[in-house]
């Protein structure tokens, strides 16, 4: 099942959805489960969205900052690749800021889902069936734990990795020169190995995210 296309906007429906049957029913967990489930996995979906779209980002900024440490200015001049450096920096920011965002409310919107998963799981008196809901919950849980096991790291890695590159950027603003570019040598090749990992962690998370997505998504109707 290929990704949804995802909105914030469609989360908070679905959760508000959920808090109308709280309000409601006489069994609102049992009533608004689908809704909760659906609006875990819209993030989970925005999880892997802005996972690809912050690689993208990180690729770029390092990009920038690199033609600048290696003294690359024979396509443009210094001061062109230095604002090229703080405007891809300034996007790398936004884009950290976007994937926090959605991966605190993932997170958030998770916890309620599998803790009463859990609980109705228990009130199942048919032990053949309760044995086999008891192993979908585990291979999802674990699916589910794939995704946050790369995500929240990756998500302080990234706000880490912005702040280095506005160090840098604010470092040469006013001493743009041989000997300026020479001391971020080694500032450089720190960003290097974080742009990497994060690089690697960024495609674990969204290989696991499309993973739960593909298992987990309530089922569309034919032709959508």
């Amino acid at each position: 099942m290929p990704l949804r296309t995802a909105t914030l906007p469609a989360a908070t429906f679905a959760l508000t959805f959920a808090a109308l049957f709280a309000g409601c029913s006489s069994t609102p967990s049992r009533e608004a489960a689908p809704v909760q489930v659906d609006a875990m996995v819209s993030w989970i979906e925005r999880v892997h969205v802005e996972a690809e779209r912050s690689q993208l980002s990180i690729a770029e900024s390092f990009e920038r900052l690199n033609v600048i440490a290696a003294g690359r200015f024979d396509k443009e001049p210094a001061a062109q690749a230095y604002a090229r450096f703080v405007q891809a920096t300034d996007e790398a920011t936004e884009q950290a800021k976007r994937f926090r965002e959605c991966v605190g409310p993932m997170v958030e919107a998770a916890q309620p889902v599998f803790q009463q998963w859990q609980k109705d799981l228990q009130t199942i008196t048919n032990e053949k069936l309760r044995q086999r809901g008891e192993m979908r919950f585990a291979v999802a849980k674990q699916r589910y734990d794939a995704i946050t096991k790369v995500a929240v790291p990756a998500q302080q890695q990234l706000d880490g990795y912005v702040k280095e590159l506005r160090d840098h950027a604010a470092f040469l603003a006013h001493d743009l020169n041989a000997s300026a570019i020479q001391d971020i040598q080694d500032g450089v090749k720190t960003l290097a190995k974080a742009a990497l990992g994060l690089d690697r962690d960024l495609k674990s998370c969204m290989a696991a995210a499309r993973a739960y997505v593909d298992e987990s998504s309530l089922p569309a109707a034919p032709g959508r």
